[in-house]
C-alpha cells in the first residue's frame, strides 16, 4: 500500500511560515529578503507584479469518492524566459538529451527563482491548507492528480505537488492575525528544478512491475516530498538526470478537504545569473511559450 504522510516542520534551506502582519503585497518581506540576497555583478534581479488566486465556499470539489473529497484553487505563472532563436531551438532538439529528447534551453543554474506567499483566511474557523506549487519547464508541466490505494474499497490519496505544504491558517475569529507568510527560498526552487526532472525521467523510465519493488507513483511522491534532499536521497539517486531543465513557469495554489474562504497571494523574485534567459522588463523579445505536455502519475 501507497502511504503519503503530511509533515509541517520547515524543508532545509526554507524560510518557516509565520503567522501575523505582512506589509501591503509582502512589501516589508521583500525588502528584507532583497537586501540579504544580492546580486552578483553580471546578474540581474527582477521583482515580478504579484499574483493572486482564492478559494471560496462555492468551489466544486475536483475529486470525490465518498470518503475523500479534494477542493483546489490554482493559477498559472508564466516567468519572463527569453524564447530560443529557431536556429538554437533546432541545435538543442539535435542534440536529444535524455529524459527530455532535446538540450534544455533554460538550465536550472541560469535562472533562480524565489516565492514569497501570504494565505488569508476569511473565515472565523481555522482551517487547514495546503500551498501547493506545481513545477513547469520548457518541455512540460507537472499535474499530480490521485493514486489508488485500494482498488477494491476505492480509497484513494492526492499526490504530493512539486512542493506541497499542509499549514493551519487561524481564523478571524482567532487572537490576531488571520494569515500566514514565508518564503520558498532561491534554494528550495533550485530543488523543486532537480526534482522535476528526476520525475520527468520516472515517468519516462518507470520502473519494472516486480513484487517488493516500489511504483513510479510511490518514487515521484518521494522525490518531490519537501524533507528529501537529491544530494542524499538513495531511493531515487539513480533517476536524477546529469542534465537539469531550469524552471520556466508553474502552477500555484490552494488545496483543502472542505469548503473554506481562503485567499493566497506571491511575489516572485527572478534572477538572470549571466546568460541573458531572463527578458528585461519592458522588452519586446519573444518569450518562450508555455509547455503543451502534461506529466502526470496520477488519475
Amino acid at each position: 500500500m501507497t502511504k503519503l504522510e503530511r509533515f509541517v516542520l520547515p524543508p532545509q534551506g526554507s524560510i518557516a511560515p509565520q503567522r501575523g502582519v505582512v506589509g501591503p503585497r509582502l512589501c516589508a518581506l521583500l525588502v528584507v529578503l532583497g537586501a540579504a540576497s544580492g546580486c552578483a555583478p553580471d546578474e540581474e534581479q527582477r521583482t515580478l507584479e504579484p499574483a493572486r488566486v482564492a478559494m471560496n465556499e462555492s468551489v466544486a470539489a475536483i475529486y470525490d469518492d465518498g470518503d475523500l473529497t479534494i477542493y483546489e484553487v490554482k493559477a498559472p505563472f508564466q516567468l519572463p524566459i527569453i524564447a530560443p532563436s529557431d536556429g538554437t531551438r533546432e541545435d538543442l532538439q539535435s542534440q536529444g538529451t535524455e529524459p527530455y529528447g532535446a538540450e534544455p534551453w533554460v538550465h536550472n543554474h541560469q535562472v533562480e527563482v524565489q516565492i514569497s506567499w501570504v494565505i488569508s483566511n476569511l473565515d472565523p474557523d481555522t482551517h487547514n491548507v495546503e500551498l501547493v506549487i506545481d513545477p513547469w519547464n520548457e518541455f512540460g508541466r507537472y499535474w499530480p492528480g490521485v493514486t489508488v490505494i485500494d482498488e477494491d474499497e476505492g480509497e484513494a490519496l492526492p499526490n504530493l505537488s512539486g512542493y506541497d505544504r499542509l499549514m493551519e491558517i487561524p481564523g478571524t475569529s482567532a487572537p490576531g492575525e488571520a494569515r500566514v507568510h514565508g518564503v520558498i527560498t532561491f534554494a528550495n526552487m533550485r530543488e523543486l528544478a532537480i526534482d522535476f526532472a528526476t520525475v520527468i525521467n520516472i515517468i519516462q523510465n518507470p520502473p519494472p512491475e516486480e513484487d517488493g519493488s516500489y511504483g513510479a507513483a510511490t518514487l515521484v511522491n518521494h522525490a518531490f516530498e519537501i524533507h528529501n534532499s537529491s544530494e542524499n536521497d538513495p531511493l531515487v539517486r539513480s533517476y536524477i538526470p546529469d542534465v537539469i531543465a531550469g524552471l520556466t513557469g508553474f502552477d500555484f495554489g490552494l488545496r483543502s478537504f472542505e469548503p473554506i474562504n481562503v485567499a493566497l497571494e506571491i511575489v516572485v523574485e527572478i534572477v538572470d545569473t549571466g546568460d541573458e534567459r531572463v527578458l528585461e522588463e519592458g522588452s519586446s523579445e519573444a518569450p518562450l511559450e508555455m509547455p503543451e505536455l502534461q506529466y502526470t502519475i496520477g488519475e
